[in-house]
């Protein structure tokens, strides 16, 4: 916001992953922690400086690009004056798009053998998916705990329907 009122926006439209900032922001619900305090009414002045201003809530899990740069954010925190060099990697990842009728012909041409054993493994991906999605999670407690831990390093692409895992630097693999 301090970034953007010193720039010269005069409209900002604001997106946070926290529920309890977003509607402390909106007055909607009441400061309790007195260590808020402080960061509630710097919000709130900067928000002043604003001929409009819309904030709203956006869960973790909806916007990945955002909760990577808010931990990048926070692991940048430097004393005053200092400075700090980041290096940002982008890549754009290939998809080939088929028409329908070459998906078709490849279709046509293809072996297709089916194997069953009376139960079908169901895809390592599902579970991650669940969660992300839904919050659902196996009813194994080992296998749930696992996914809880592991899911932060997976990205769900609803568009796409592709489930990438990140690298330590945030890249998509």
């Amino acid at each position: 916001m301090q970034l953007a009122a010193e720039i010269g926006v005069q409209y900002l439209e604001a997106y946070g992953d926290s529920q309890l900032i977003v509607n402390q922001v909106r007055g909607e619900y009441e400061i309790r922690h007195p260590d808020l305090v402080p960061y509630h009414d710097a919000a709130i002045r900067l928000a002043e400086r604003f001929e409009g201003f819309f904030i709203n809530h956006v869960p973790r899990r909806e916007n990945a690009h955002a909760d990577a740069l808010a931990s990048l954010a926070t692991s940048l925190a430097l004393p005053a004056n200092a400075i700090e060099k980041v290096l940002v990697a982008s890549r754009d990842l290939y998809c080939p798009s088929f028409s329908v009728e070459e998906i078709e012909d490849i279709v046509d041409e293809l072996e297709v053998l089916e194997i069953s054993s009376g139960t079908e493994p169901r895809d390592w991906r599902f579970p991650y998916i669940d969660f992300v999605l839904y919050d659902i999670l196996p009813e194994d407690p080992q296998e749930a705990a696992a996914i809880k831990r592991k899911s932060p390093r997976f990205y769900y692409n609803a568009v796409s329907r592709t489930l990438y895992r990140k690298s330590y630097d945030g890249i998509l693999l």
